[in-house]
């Protein structure tokens, strides 16, 4: 069990993004200790993202910086020599001060935070009412070996991967933006932070401001997938809407649909998961029942296993692969996993 006097330091270190590989281990321990840690994380997120919204400019006029020195200056040029260099120090400290309030202040907050052991509920102002109106409702699919781009019109842009559907608004409302996903997509979202953007998928919910990532959510599959790329992403399960988890730049958030268990994971090999927008094919130790999945998803093929020997199922393949033919890829998995096949018209049997 991870000390919680060890954690916060680590939290501080996750918002910064400057966690090193240990760091990041004993983050996804703690988190994986309970859901109250999640929602502990989650509030502190929201905490430190408001506080980033006090820009240095601000900081800067609240401290009247202009104003003191010219008190300051004053008064050093009617003292003398012992009192300028008092005073030209106190200067000094103040300067030094504004260069590190921000920081502190977000600190305070956290020290707070944990001090209360409680979650905190950030208030915002009413949004603009909005009139009632019957939403038209577009849909965007791709068959098996397509992709598509999306324009959303906010400035916002999808990718769509094989075998994938997006349910979107001809006009996003005042409130939030809100579009339905199943398949994978990677997603450019941009900024405003008086419209979140939410993305319904089987199970979960994944709300951002502006940011990009690539989300993989296929019903056949039980576990959902979120990637960050750029930004700060927020995932949460549909079912239990207050168990979230913010999932910031370089890391991949998960969902186990079976398990309803959220996980968090730092991703050394980020590009990878990224590479089919590039037309390659990336397997990173799947097993080969997920690996033929994805091949019948990209080929639009059905691929039947014959064999006797269902463990061979389990053994994990790895590869990065640029797009070729079905055979080709078949051949590759026949040299490295020791398996034989057959095509027949669209359909690939395992021997």
């Amino acid at each position: 069990m991870v000390n919680k006097d060890e954690i916060w330091p680590v939290i501080v270190r996750y918002l910064d993004n400057t966690m090193d590989n240990y760091d990041s281990k004993r983050l996804e321990d703690w988190l994986s200790e309970s859901n109250e840690n999640s929602k502990i994380l989650h509030s502190v997120s929201q905490i430190w993202k408001a506080s980033e919204d006090k820009s240095q400019d601000i900081i800067i006029q609240e401290l009247n910086l202009e104003e003191d020195w010219k008190s300051i200056s004053d008064h050093i040029n009617t003292s003398d020599e012992e009192q300028k260099k008092a005073r030209i120090l106190k200067f000094k400290r103040l300067r030094k001060r504004q260069q590190f309030v921000s920081r502190f202040m977000k600190v305070a907050i956290l020290v707070l935070v944990a001090v209360a052991s409680g979650l905190l509920t950030l208030q915002y102002a009413p949004a603009p009412q909005e009139k009632d109106y019957d939403p038209v409702f577009n849909e965007i699919r791709t068959s098996a070996g397509e992709r598509a781009r999306v324009d959303l019109g906010d400035g916002s842009k999808v990718t769509l991967n094989s075998a994938s559907k997006l349910i979107m608004p001809e006009t996003f409302s005042q409130k939030t933006r809100e579009v339905e996903l199943q398949g994978q997509a990677f997603f450019d979202i941009e900024s405003d932070r008086n419209r979140p953007f939410l993305i319904h998928t089987q199970t979960g919910v994944i709300e951002v401001v502006g940011t990009s990532f690539d989300v993989r959510s296929y019903s056949e599959d039980d576990l959902i997938e979120v990637v960050v790329r750029e930004g700060t992403v927020e995932i949460s399960q549909q079912d239990e809407p207050d168990q979230k988890l913010i999932v910031n730049e370089g890391y991949k958030g998960s969902i186990v649909v079976s398990e309803n268990r959220l996980n968090l994971k730092w991703v050394d090999d980020l590009d990878s998961y990224f590479g089919w927008m590039e037309g390659r094919i990336v397997f990173r130790e799947d097993p080969l029942y997920s690996v033929f999945r994805q091949i019948e998803r990209i080929y639009d093929v059905e691929i039947s296993y014959m064999g006797t020997d269902d463990s061979i199922l389990e053994k994990e393949f790895s590869a990065d692969l640029k797009t070729r033919s079905v055979r080709e890829v078949m051949d590759v998995l026949k040299m490295t996993m020791d398996i034989e096949f057959e095509i027949e018209d669209d359909r690939v049997i395992i021997l």
